[in-house]
């Protein structure tokens, strides 16, 4: 699997289109076990520091936690994981958007 970090090539554009407006300051990713997904959730900004990214007690820290892609329409019911599909759950993607207001948006792919 290639991960490729689109940061500046994307930065550039968008400065080019609206200067001054850059307000992301870094782009992480991670893989982890799926055992992890809620001590992240229960305190994201101990994993924010971990990683040495600034935040205050006033950061505002928001986390969205979402299936991966999945064409077998039979595993999610009304929105949620089936019993079956969250017992197979293997690892969990993690993304994390840093701000220059040291505020960050953490998404949470869960995979099999």
């Amino acid at each position: 699997m290639e991960i490729q970090d689109d940061t500046e090539t994307l930065r550039k554009l968008f400065d080019q289109i609206n200067p001054g407006m850059g307000e992301v300051e870094s782009i992480h990713k991670a893989e982890l076990d799926a055992q992890h997904a809620m001590a992240l959730m229960a305190n994201p900004k101990m994993a924010l520091k971990s990683l040495g990214i600034p935040v205050s007690d006033a950061s505002q820290v928001n986390i969205t936690m979402k299936n991966q892609a999945d064409r077998d329409a039979g595993t999610v019911v009304d929105g949620t994981m089936t019993a079956g599909r969250a017992a197979r759950l293997r690892r969990i993607i993690v993304i994390i958007i840093h701000y220059n207001n040291c505020d960050a948006d953490i998404i949470i792919i869960a995979t099999r």
